[in-house]
């Protein structure tokens, strides 16, 4: 366990970072890519390779196989989120994409009332009233600019980040983190490669195999976020870490928006600043609703 000041730094970090790999993978797919499945694959084998290589590093003794569960569910779901989230990210803005899936805390509200019996505050209420808002804004916005994907798959994704989120501080508790990083990189891995079994994506992963090199830097990208989440949720609540990686949305937007300035485009669907309020308002939804845990961390 790390103290909570480093766990602090490590949460602010993570959405900048993850905000600069939305954006590398935006790039890789847009720019490099032609069949997003196929490297989705080629993604899955880079994390099972990186998995495996810290596996035999690290010290096994005295973990039960039981322990590995929570790290295992984590990596299942975030690499079934793989496939579909490059084949999002190949026809949508990040912004757009990352925007959507800050819907989350409210599905993790509506599970709580209604498995959990959590009486929601009136905090809960108002950030999910400003979500709701920002996410119709951007949903009407999608509709005049012809949306290329259904909402549903948006919110789909969404789903996914909650279980992973909810997975990894489950695992922290099990595990050593950098037991819990090396079976998450596994089971990412091991989700994927069964698409082989599939004619058409063995093709499609063959034609893309000259993109290894994207995959390579992407993937340790990601292995690196994945590092940085275990480390800060093994210090914070788990609702404090998701409050601030709330700005992930405005961190992509801002890098969207430099790298235009610099002539390089990689948004296709509307501007700056008809993202910028409803965005502002599904990061303000989020920090209200964990606004408590907020407080009572500063103080």
């Amino acid at each position: 366990m790390v103290s909570v000041a480093l766990a602090l730094i490590l949460a602010i970090l993570s959405p900048c970072i993850w905000g600069i790999l939305n954006i590398l993978d935006k790039f890789v797919v847009d720019k490099r890519v032609k069949s997003a499945l196929g490297f989705a694959v080629i993604a899955g084998c880079v994390n099972l390779a990186i998995g495996l290589v810290l596996a035999v590093f690290l010290k096994w003794s005295g973990i039960a196989i039981s322990d590995l569960l929570f790290p295992a569910l984590a990596g299942m779901v975030l690499g079934s989120q793989f496939i579909l989230y490059y084949k999002v990210l190949q026809k949508e803005d990040a912004s757009n994409v990352i925007g959507f899936i800050y819907v989350y805390p409210i599905m993790v509200a509506f599970l709580s009332f209604l498995f959990l019996h959590e009486v929601l505050s009136l905090a809960v209420y108002l950030g999910a009233s400003l979500i709701i808002i920002g996410v119709i804004l951007l949903t009407v916005h999608g509709k005049k600019i012809k949306l290329h994907v259904a909402i549903w798959t948006l919110f789909a994704l969404a789903l996914v980040v909650a279980l992973n989120e909810f997975f990894v501080k489950m695992a922290t508790t099990e595990l050593p983190v950098m037991n819990g990083v090396a079976i998450n990189c596994i089971f990412i891995g091991l989700v994927i490669v069964p698409a082989l079994l599939s004619r058409r994506i063995r093709s499609q992963f063959v034609s893309e195999l000259h993109n290894a090199k994207w995959a390579l830097l992407n993937e340790t990208l990601t292995f690196i976020n994945i590092v940085i989440i275990y480390f800060a949720m093994s210090g914070l609540p788990a609702t404090i870490v998701s409050s601030i990686g709330a700005i992930q949305p405005l961190a992509v937007l801002f890098i969207e928006k430099i790298l235009q300035i610099f002539g390089i485009r990689l948004t296709h669907n509307g501007s700056f600043a008809s993202k910028i309020l409803p965005l502002t308002l599904i990061v303000l939804g989020v920090i209200i609703i964990y606004s408590q845990e907020l407080m009572g961390l500063l103080t």
